[in-house]
């Protein structure tokens, strides 16, 4: 995996010295078996190719403020689970908004 330090602030795309194809300031971070990397997801990154003869898992998390629209299909059959609150809702893509746009009071920005 390659990261370029700082370019979660850039407005433009990253430019390359002439016949470059990585950014010269991009960095491959120095992972053992079993670490975690954690990034802003606006930070350039790219995958690199796996060498190890073992297959290599991702799990991807991402946090974005409710007002955000989702970006996969939530979990909807645990939208229905009774056990579940507000709070607890609020990740699997319950609505925080009225039909007019106006913030739901005591929807997923709710405390239980």
């Amino acid at each position: 995996m390659m990261f370029l330090p700082g370019s979660h602030l850039l407005t433009q795309e990253p430019t390359l010295a002439d016949g470059a194809i990585d950014p010269t300031d991009a960095i491959t971070p120095d992972l053992d078996e079993g670490d975690a990397v954690l990034f802003e997801n606006r930070t350039w990154h790219a995958g690199g190719i796996n060498l190890s003869g073992h297959p290599r898992i991702a799990l991807m998390l991402q946090y974005g403020y409710r007002w955000l629209h989702p970006v996969d299909d939530s979990t909807t059959d645990l939208m229905t689970d009774p056990t579940l609150n507000l709070i607890e809702q609020q990740p699997l893509g319950l609505p925080d908004r009225n039909e007019d746009g106006s913030l739901a009071k005591g929807a997923g920005a709710a405390r239980p």
